[in-house]
This record gives structure tokens, C-alpha cells and sequence, in this order.
């Protein structure tokens, strides 16, 4: 049963995608250790296979680098779809994610310095 969100006001529409978008970042933190995992794996295989370590570390480094890559892809599959469901959202709710990016310094063409000036986008 879909949930019914014809009738909800803009500032549901923004509790919502706030709601998403905390979650996306809890989300993150598990795709951080799913590269975390890959790392290791790869270092425990190849420690394990041609470092001294025994086959039984080169087996374990490469299940460790399987189960990582596939958290890996289904996270970011997931996280990335998500990002933009939060962007219809908050489009639904009118609200421009690329002005407001415009208008406090971020994102492309707005970025600043240390300095806290415009950055020009030219090498000097």
C-alpha cells in the first residue's frame, strides 16, 4: 500500500526529505565501511597469498573484498537514487536546490576561497 502524500502541505514535503536525508547520511556511513572492507580485503589477499600470510588470509582477504564490493554497489545504487528522490521532493514542495547553492557560496561557479571571496574558476 503506497503511502498517500497528495494532500500533504510544502512543509511536509520538507520534513519528509529532511527525514531522507538524515537517513542518506546514516546510509553513508555504511558505504564508508563497505570501502572499508574492500580495502581490507585486498590488503589481507594479498598479504595472505604472496606476503607469507597462508591461503587461509588470502581466502578471507577475498571474501572481505566480495562482501565489500557488493555492500558497496548497493549502497551507492541506493543512496544515489535516494539523492534524488529528495531533490523531486523538495522540488514538489518548490524548492530550488541549485539557487539556494547559488545564493550561500556552494556548489558550482559559487565557490569561495579561504578568503571568502569568489573563486573565478581560472588557474592563476
Amino acid at each position: 500500500m503506497a503511502l498517500n502524500t497528495s494532500n500533504w502541505t510544502r512543509d511536509d514535503l520538507i520534513r519528509e526529505a529532511r527525514l531522507q536525508t538524515d537517513a542518506i547520511q546514516r546510509l553513508n556511513v555504511w558505504l564508508r565501511i563497505g570501502y572499508s572492507l574492500v580495502a581490507a580485503g585486498f590488503i589481507v589477499g594479498y598479504w595472505g597469498f604472496y606476503g607469507g600470510g597462508g591461503t587461509g588470509f588470502g581466502v578471507l582477504g577475498i571474501a572481505l573484498l566480495v562482501v565489500g564490493a557488493l555492500v558497496s554497489v548497493v549502497l551507492k545504487v541506493g543512496t544515489t537514487n535516494a539523492k534524488k528522490n529528495v531533490r523531486n521532493i523538495l522540488a514538489a514542495a518548490g524548492v530550488d536546490l541549485d539557487e539556494w547553492a547559488r545564493e550561500h557560496g556552494r556548489g558550482k561557479g559559487g565557490e569561495k576561497n579561504a578568503k571568502g571571496e569568489k573563486n573565478s574558476g581560472k588557474a592563476r
